[in-house]
């Protein structure tokens, strides 16, 4: 296997998708309107997220750099003041969309069961659901924003645990990684050299280190089990400068000074997307791996579905006869990961790298009926704030939109009526990708 080969292998979704994917700007990227004798009937949103620390306590990383890391105004992992502020101009953008394109009342409450959000139970879900709420429909009681009431158990359409059915076995999850890479490690590192070598500088120059041993390390990395049941993670150089290049991101879409993203280390946006490369590369490993998105991202997928062919089936509804027409599932950019892997969907956004689920970006599923024959389709779009945006806190409207993007759905290319995919073959599409053994939530259906 050639590096060379492989790394551009990886940057598309090693090999999950097409090899060249549209590098748009968010102005060459904007969503065609309905078409013309057509309605849009519900929108199934996947979210990540808005912007949080580090998930890891200072205490923790602080070994790894020369620098202590920055305190942030929240505990490790936690939503932020001013994430949920950014989620909140977000749900504001929503009522433009959907309001604007008649799914949803864009001025007035509406009915109960016809805005919800299921949330993942972690706090940064939980708190970036209300702020998505708040912002679509602020002073309006009846969106519904829900949770698993049991916060101290894994929610299994966020974080599903192994079953009998379907075990997540570290050694054969841990084979299939190392297939891909030919092995080991040792090449894709090497492909790597240069971004980890800018990880190092980062982490520990030798102006500050003080003697100190620091920063990534000589020892090539390793897949091992997480502390999550059912999961992975990458120890060594890959998985620490993915950690890092994250933590910095987020210190980014804070909003902090580039002084004082990564200590001030970075000469700007252009060094921290090149950092962002390796946390690309983790993500990819990690989730979107064939079997390991199938055991992780078949409830979501299965969920997606279910709530597009039946507007009831969503979870934590109140027992009314009105359907769902926008739902939001907030979860994480592993869920986003795990769905785009087994849809094979690819996009870009300005200031992230190409199929990056970025802080509180979404993958939007839209039902559409053509009103003269009554089929059903199904669209994709991707939107998420672009970086400058989030720096900014930058407001959204008809005239400034967010990153924007319609997604291909590979598998429906030659089916398209209006670059939408017929819904029955999208849930066929779907049922392909998933794995029956792996569909934990309840009710399961595919119709």
């Amino acid at each position: 296997m050639q590096i060379r080969v492989f790394a551009a292998a990886v940057l598309t979704l090693l090999a999950a998708l097409p090899l060249s994917l549209p590098l748009a700007s968010p102005a060459e990227a904007q969503v065609a309107p309905v078409p013309r004798g057509w309605q849009l009937e519900r929108a199934v949103v996947l979210s990540r997220h808005g912007v949080r620390p580090p998930t890891k306590p200072n205490s923790e990383i602080d070994r790894e750099a020369a620098t202590p890391w920055p305190e942030w105004p929240v505990p490790a992992g936690d939503l932020t003041p001013r994430g949920y502020d950014l989620m909140t101009i977000m749900g504001r953008y929503y009522r433009v969309l959907y309001g604007g394109s008649g799914l949803v009342e864009a001025n007035i409450c509406p009915p109960p069961n016809i805005v919800v959000a299921w949330t993942d139970v972690l706090q940064r879900t939980r708190q970036s659901g209300a702020a998505l709420l708040a912002g679509l429909y602020p002073r309006c009681p009846n969106p519904i924003l829900t949770h698993q009431a049991d916060l101290s158990k894994p929610d299994p359409l966020f974080h599903p645990q192994p079953t009998a059915s379907c075990p997540m076995d570290a050694a054969s999850d841990t084979a299939e990684i190392l297939e891909r890479l030919g092995g080991s490690f040792a090449a894709v590192t090497g492909e790597y050299e240069g971004e980890l070598s800018l990880m190092q500088q980062t982490l520990c120059p030798p102006s500050a280190a003080d003697g100190r041993h620091c920063g990534l390390g000589r020892r090539l990395t390793v897949v091992e089990p997480s502390r999550e049941p059912g999961r992975l993670h990458l120890k060594g150089p890959i998985g620490t400068a993915a950690f890092a290049a994250e933590s910095f991101l987020m210190e980014a879409a804070e909003g902090k000074p580039w002084s004082e993203v990564a200590w001030g280390r970075l000469s700007g946006e252009g060094q921290l997307r090149s950092l962002l490369k390796v946390n690309r590369l983790q993500m990819d490993l990690l989730q979107k791996t064939l079997p390991i998105a199938r055991q992780h991202g078949s409830n979501m997928l299965a969920q997606i579905v279910g709530a597009l062919q039946d507007g009831h089936d969503f979870p934590g509804l109140q027992r009314r006869a009105e359907p769902v027409r926008l739902g939001f599932l907030v979860g994480h950019d592993t869920n986003i990961a795990n769905v785009a892997r087994l849809l094979n969907l690819g996009w870009q956004v300005a200031g992230f790298e190409a199929n990056d689920p970025s802080p509180g970006g979404a993958l939007s599923f839209e039902l559409l009926r053509d009103t003269q024959s009554g089929r059903r389709y199904v669209r994709v779009i991707y939107l998420a704030q672009t970086l400058d945006q989030l720096r900014n806190a930058t407001p959204l409207d008809q005239a400034v939109r967010p990153g924007m993007v319609e997604v291909a759905i590979p598998a429906c290319a030659g089916d398209l009526t209006l670059n939408a995919c017929p819904l029955e073959k999208f849930v066929a599409v779907a049922r392909a990708a998933i794995d029956p053994a792996c569909v934990t939530i309840a009710p399961p259906q595919l119709r």
